[in-house]
């Protein structure tokens, strides 16, 4: 990842690697706060599902931990284009 860019492309690895369908995957560059671990901002679209979805993980999370925490999320409130309050 170039110093420029705040988020990684992911979804070729996860798709290759992971077997999971995804049309967009990206994470962010470590945040580094004043208390506790570092952690990353992940980022994913399904191919099926127009709603973006995020997690937090630790920012020394490998594809596979980050994998392992797409696979068992599970939505909270949805924003996406098909919201039902959106005008």
């Amino acid at each position: 990842m170039t110093g420029k860019a705040s988020f990684q492309n992911l979804a070729p690895a996860m798709r290759a690697e992971h077997a999971l369908s995804l049309h967009e995957c990206r994470l962010s560059a470590p945040v580094e706060r004043p208390w506790g671990r570092p952690y990353r901002l992940v980022e994913w679209v399904l191919k099926n599902d127009p709603c973006v979805q995020r997690r937090v993980v630790p920012a020394d999370s490998t594809t596979s931990q980050i994998a392992d925490v797409m696979r068992t999320h599970i939505p909270g409130r949805r924003y996406g284009p098909d919201d039902a309050d959106a005008d």
